[in-house]
């Protein structure tokens, strides 16, 4: 059994808890500052240990952990982490800024320590198939992509003001928290980015400091192009991408990928991944794939997660595009 130790039990920690949890392959052990939430993990949770403070957990005598506390502490635990030689996954966004994210890559690097970024879409059977699909040619050269992901946010976060989501500087709203699941979709299949371009505010939702629409263009090295376009209030909960090549067209909406290459005005191939699934409950197996995903590196297997050199790749993406709106200017990123 591998001793796994979930730093941080909130909601994406608790969502790792259970999903580590039906692996049936670990050994669990939490880091919770909070005393109710700690509670609620061990009457919930099979755990073996549970610590107050980061300090006062046994890193050493680790296998593995997972970063859950919110993104402005990412980098001061993925340090302690990769300082006593403990492999981690830490949850996205790697971090709010830059600062020290070199250091952490370089100390992960030197060490060649196992370290992934908790990305969750990369799971997904559709996604797979969508990004294999282009990979194998079938898009021809792909071009140009055209994400759309919007929903109620208050509806599935009703707590949304008084969690980080409020907070800029902890890793909140529509750019950093939302955007940053779709950056990494096409990074992983489109490539680093070279130039950003944005627009993005605070529309509707009331009692955060945080914007909730961003609209961004980015363009790749490859020469390719996307657009991300994000509102957390309307109504339909919309989950809609396009990637358009030189001789057809996929599309994902939610769990169904699609593949045209012709005018006619059909889809030649419909799969729906997730047909006769019950959304939530579908959402949150993914977290046991993940986790045995990343199990399964730890024993010396392949890993498709996202790395720390990509999930950088895609700070800088939301950092630029903060910068465009605030500077009114298209944004280079520097090629390293």
């Amino acid at each position: 059994m591998v001793k796994v130790l979930i730093i941080g039990a909130g909601g994406i920690g608790a969502r790792h808890l259970q999903g580590y949890g039906e692996t049936g392959r670990a050994v669990l052990s939490i880091v919770e500052p909070d005393d109710k939430r700690r509670k609620r993990s061990e009457n919930a949770h099979q755990i073996a240990n549970s610590y107050g403070d980061l300090r006062d957990a046994p890193l050493h005598e680790m296998n593995l952990a997972v970063i859950c506390a919110p993104a402005h502490l990412h980098v001061e635990m993925m340090l302690a982490c990769a300082r006593a030689n403990l492999p981690f996954m830490v949850e996205k966004p790697l971090a709010v800024t830059l600062e020290s994210v070199d250091e952490v890559l370089a100390l992960v690097a030197e060490t060649g320590l196992l370290a992934r970024v908790g990305y969750i879409r990369r799971v997904g059977p559709e996604t797979l198939a969508l990004r294999q699909q282009i990979l194998d040619g079938k898009l021809g050269e792909l071009r140009l992509a055209y994400l759309n992901s919007s929903q109620d946010f208050p509806k599935y976060r009703p707590d949304y003001q008084s969690t980080y989501y409020a907070v800029p500087e902890m890793g909140g709203g529509a750019i950093l928290d939302a955007a940053s699941h779709l950056f990494d979709l096409l990074v992983w299949i489109m490539g680093r980015p070279s130039h950003v371009g944005c627009m993005y505010d605070r529309l509707v939702l009331a009692g955060s400091k945080t914007e909730d629409t961003c609209l961004i263009n980015i363009r790749f090295q490859s020469g390719a192009m996307a657009n991300v376009t994000i509102n957390q209030f309307q109504k339909p909960n919309t989950n809609r991408f396009e990637f358009i090549g030189t001789k057809g067209n996929l599309s994902l909406e939610h769990s169904t990928l699609r593949f045209s290459d012709d005018d006619s005005g059909t889809w030649r191939e419909t799969h729906d991944y997730m047909q006769g699934s019950e959304p939530v409950k579908a959402h949150q197996a993914r977290f046991a794939l993940q986790a045995n995903a990343m199990l399964d590196a730890l024993a010396g297997g392949p890993c498709h997660l996202a790395t720390l050199p990509e999930a950088r790749d895609n700070l800088k993406i939301a950092i630029a595009a903060k910068r465009s709106w605030d500077e009114k200017s298209i944004i280079p990123l520097d090629p390293v």
